[in-house]
């Protein structure tokens, strides 16, 4: 009986329209669902659009509409994307739905009769980017980071959930079930997150709804209070998941809502599925942790250069310049270049470039010699092998371990080290021709059957090849499927059922071209071309607002000097901490700085930085930092370091 796998994308927010991070999460999701069917999974894929909020209703305010009209006419931006795409997803979820609200209220009110949820008064910083309450350890950090800034203070009634009784049971999930959490050193960051060092008692009970807002899902029976956007939205897998195939076996997310999916999420879960009984300080039960996410699959941000590709910057690559070249190009592309996980720079001359290598040169390339070969050679009869030696054993060999190692990789979820492979497998194919010259072959009838095995092995490895990369590039290897004289779909194949060595059913039909080649200089010209012209209020800087104003003799008691970095090096189990030794003229400083996801420890050595010079020594995960180094950042909180001219040196005084 086929395995039931449910699978999803973020809620997206709708307080923009889709870019690069949109499409890439989805089309991994995508990827994923297609390659689960070919195993032979029942597969349900939901996405949808997470449309309440705070940020929601402001940009609302700001365009003169209410908050439903906004999120109305954005929401079908994803919807029709995706459809376009040809994306497979069974169901597009809205937190807006009225299915949805009702399940969230259920939920509250169970939550609340089971004493997991209770009213208090919150004093305290609240983060507008991340719509959430910051914790006193949180504040720590951003502060080390220089973004303080990005937080405002706020006092109000609120509805709290009891995270804190739940630390106990979220340990015991990253602990026991490390697959909860993929890649590997993300769950670190999660572990690091509810227990510091190992310390526990620092998981703090969350703030759950506003007073202060009215864009929401009123709290059923007190209708002043809104719940909090993560309360809400995170709830949409559980309201758009169709019966019977909960629980989720992987949710895709990026990793800048991490904490959010694999610390709350789960915690929420584990209230709503703790029964009578069920003690919070003894050991998970089983029965819970199969009512939660098997894996949380955690992708990393796609960077123009070294920045985050966001639109408050201005630098957004838009789904329709990334589809230019098709979509499966832009599907092979972004699961080829991005290891999970982790970051990876964007360029357009990058993005030609492999689809050039390994589309029009690679797979294009010799799927039209073979199939062209076949026609001339075996006037399209594909034949059987009939002689062997050194070099067509080794090729045999090639292709009978691809399709174990791919699949296995894939299971991994290494996208790219699994399509990796298999272009290997190609390029070794590449070199078969060349040493094996079957245009010299044809020459000698004496020479025939060695002919028919080099042309019979090209054929297993396409066929090979159509079937596996199917649910990366659907669309090029249906028409590699049909021009090898296949019948119905590559995509109905099943992996496990799939013979490669197995006669072909017919001829080979003509070879339709897979991938034409780029000429880079024309199509960066169209690009331009389509790339609509900034307006003013595009082109505004989503930046902070003023801080209250200060005199003089105030400021005049920070201490700025100019510092140059001689040493950097990251803090371990920090990806945003680098400890740094700083020349600042007087002396040489140690000084711990959370710029770790903007730059690396390499790109600071030798920079001219502004130092805080008069601040007092704090303890950063143990280190002793003397000093603050001068960052500029918007409301996205990226840091730019403050660099002075190349001839200020070392003790100036900044004034």
């Amino acid at each position: 009986m086929p395995q039931k796998f449910f699978i999803t994308t973020p809620m997206y927010y709708v307080n923009d329209k889709p870019h690069i991070g949109h499409t890439y999460t989805t089309i991994l999701v995508d990827v994923i669902a297609r390659h689960r069917r070919m195993m032979g999974d029942d597969v349900f894929f939901l996405t949808g659009t997470d449309e309440h909020g705070q940020k929601i209703g402001k940009v609302a305010s700001e365009l003169g509409i209410t908050p439903q009209q906004l999120v109305d006419d954005v929401a079908p931006n994803f919807e029709n994307l995706w459809k376009k795409m040809g994306l497979t997803h069974d169901y597009f979820v809205r937190t807006t739905h009225k299915t949805h609200k009702d399940l969230v209220q259920k939920r509250f009110k169970e939550l609340l009769a089971k004493g997991d949820i209770y009213k208090a008064e919150y004093e305290g910083l609240y983060s507008v980017s991340d719509e959430a309450f910051v914790t006193e350890m949180q504040v720590k950090e951003l502060q080390a980071q220089g973004l303080g800034h990005t937080l405002t203070t706020l006092k109000e009634e609120s509805y709290f959930f009891r995270l804190s009784a739940y630390e106990n049971w979220l340990i015991q999930l990253f602990d026991r079930y490390p697959e909860f959490v993929v890649p590997e050193f993300r769950l670190n960051e999660v572990k690091q997150f509810v227990a510091p060092n190992g310390e526990r008692g620092h998981l703090q009970d969350l703030s759950i709804s506003r007073t202060s807002i009215s864009w929401g899902i009123p709290v059923p029976g007190d209708e002043k209070h809104v719940m909090y956007v993560w309360f809400d939205a995170l709830h949409s897998y559980m309201s758009g998941c169709k019966d019977g195939y909960w629980p989720p076996k992987a949710q895709v997310i990026g990793k800048d809502i991490l904490r959010f999916h694999a610390v709350y999420w789960p915690a929420f879960l584990m209230a709503e599925f703790r029964e009578e009984g069920d003690a919070l300080d003894g050991e998970l039960p089983d029965r819970i942790r199969k009512q939660l996410p098997h894996a949380v699959l955690t992708h990393g941000w796609w960077l123009m250069g070294d920045t985050k590709i966001s639109k408050s910057l201005g630098n957004i690559v838009r789904p329709k310049e990334l589809l230019h070249f098709g979509n499966d190009a832009a599907r092979y592309f972004l699961l080829r270049d991005m290891q999970i996980g982790h970051d990876r720079s964007f360029t357009f001359e990058g993005y030609m470039e492999r689809l050039n290598a390994d589309l029009a040169n690679g797979l294009g390339n010799l799927a039209s010699r073979t199939i062209s070969m076949i026609h001339r050679y075996r006037g399209g009869s594909v034949p059987a092998p009939a002689k062997w030696d050194d070099a067509d054993n080794d090729i045999k060999g090639l292709i009978a371990k691809a399709g174990p190692e791919y699949l296995e990789k894939m299971e991994q979820y290494n996208f790219s080290g699994a399509l990796d492979g298999l272009w290997g497998m190609l390029r070794g194919l590449d070199g078969y021709i060349v040493k094996s010259e079957p245009w010299n072959l044809a020459k000698s009838e004496s020479n025939s059957a060695k002919l028919d095995t080099v042309l019979a092995q090209l054929y297993r490895a396409l066929r090979l090849t159509a079937v596996l990369a199917s649910p990366v590039m659907p669309e090029m290897c249906q028409t590699l499927w049909e021009s090898l004289g296949l019948q119905g779909r590559a995509a109905d194949q099943k992996f496990a059922k799939l013979a490669v060595e197995a006669p072909a059913p017919g001829p080979v039909k003509e070879a339709k071209p897979l991938f034409a080649r780029i000429d880079k200089d024309s199509a960066i010209a169209e690009i331009g071309a389509q790339q609509a012209v900034p307006t003013a209020s595009a082109q505004k800087p989503d930046v902070p607002e003023l801080r209250e104003t200060t005199d003089y003799d105030t400021f005049c008691k920070t201490d700025l000097r100019v510092g140059k970095i001689l040493e950097a090096e990251r803090v371990p189990k920090s990806d945003k901490l680098i400890k740094m030794k700083v020349d600042i003229g007087l002396e040489i400083r140690t000084i711990v700085g959370g710029i770790g996801k903007a730059y690396e420890p390499a790109q600071l050595v030798g920079k001219s930085v502004v130092v805080v010079a008069n601040l007092a020594p704090r303890k950063l995960m143990g280190i002793e930092s003397h000093g603050m180094l001068l960052c500029a950042s918007d409301n996205n909180s990226k840091p730019y370091l403050i660099a002075p001219t190349d001839d200020a040196l070392p003790g100036f005084l900044v004034k």
